[in-house]
């Protein structure tokens, strides 16, 4: 099963969202800002995903560009709590099948890991 996590104002999410849905593949979404994570869940989405709070830092982000050397200070377990507080500095969508992971949308990386 696919798992996808976005964030429905976001273009790049509606997008992999509407690529996945063309698809056919089974999959199941979470507006993560409708149904923020919990410490827990967020911890096991990245773990699943092999990724660490800072390989999934969105630098784009107003909260980031306003806070960048607080930001980059920050140790891993610091940097998740203020995620769970600010979800933009997630960058999203984050896609999951298995092991492996996308971030962003791309359609072509899309592809590969639903065929995968």
């Amino acid at each position: 099963m696919i798992e996808a996590y976005v964030y429905t104002s976001c273009t790049s999410c509606r997008k992999t969202i509407e690529q996945l849905k063309a698809s056919g593949a089974a999959f199941r979404s979470r507006d993560y800002f409708r149904d923020r994570f919990t410490r827990a869940e967020l911890t096991d989405v990245l773990a699943r995903a092999g990724l660490t709070p800072r390989e999934i830092l969105s630098r784009r982000s107003k909260v980031y560009l306003a806070r960048a050397g607080e930001i980059d200070a920050l140790d891993d377990d610091a940097l998740l709590d203020l995620m769970l507080q600010e979800p933009t500095l997630l960058r999203r969508p984050l896609v999951i099948k298995g092991g492996r992971h996308l971030v962003g949308h791309n359609q072509r990386a899309l592809e590969d890991l639903i065929a995968s």
